[in-house]
């Protein structure tokens, strides 16, 4: 199944994705263009001869950095184009994710394994080195997540927009110790059984909801009320 028209972005513009990293690079390398300028006033003058080398070396550096980072850019908005226009939506079962201790743009890029499947398409697995915002990434603990993928080339994007909600956990009752020392469970967490308690308190430590220690008593109080 494609996506609907209405969910293709325009096409990325070369100039567009380039031009924003150039300039923030020459504003703030500002000095090799200083450099630069001062040099070709100054020309002529023995003491100011170092000046048109190094700004004209240093402005270089910034246009070619400039242009490789809106090269990339560019290059991922043409698969994301391309993925929303002509990509089939699919599921990519979270295998596992590791971080890489590295922020681009102050958001976590994480090493992935994906498997991914979907009605009319061949199940793979890829490894991928992937940015994930801090606000996506409680979504990775669900196991399952959308994709949009091109069957001939395999290139994949994760469909956040098609991504369900997490719905929040209940908490785990706490086990309060009765009048005799003995674990008495509140009326609301008594209904729910000890597997069922240990599976949500497994969860809620999964997520990071709470601490090993604290994760660690309270396992110790429902194994104990067993």
């Amino acid at each position: 199944m494609t996506v609907a028209p209405r969910d293709v972005p325009r096409p990325p513009s070369l100039i567009g994705s380039m031009l924003p990293p150039v300039l923030f690079l020459l504003v703030c390398g500002i000095v090799g263009p200083i450099f630069l300028v001062m040099g070709i006033v100054m020309a002529g003058e023995p003491e100011a001869g170092w000046l048109l080398p190094t700004g004209i070396g240093i402005t270089v550096l910034d246009l070619v950095i400039g242009v490789l980072i809106g090269r990339g850019r560019y290059r991922s908005a043409k698969k994301l184009h391309r993925l929303r226009s002509n990509g089939r939506s699919a599921r990519a079962q979270v295998l596992s994710f590791d971080p890489t201790n590295v922020r681009i743009n102050d958001q976590p890029l994480l090493k992935l394994r994906l498997r991914i499947h979907g009605d009319d398409l061949a199940p793979f697995e890829v490894e991928s080195r992937t940015v994930v915002s801090d606000f996506r990434m409680p979504l990775l603990y669900t196991g399952d997540l959308p994709v949009l993928v091109d069957p001939e080339t395999q290139e994949w994007e994760f469909d956040w927009d098609a991504a369900e909600p997490i719905r929040p956990v209940a908490p785990v009752a706490p086990v309060m110790p009765g009048a005799s020392g003995a674990a008495v469970l509140p009326p609301a967490a008594a209904e729910k059984s000890p597997a069922e308690r240990l599976a949500e308190l497994d969860d809620l430590l999964r997520r990071d909801l709470v601490s090993r220690e604290e994760y660690d008593a309270t396992r110790a109080r429902i194994l104990d009320g067993i």
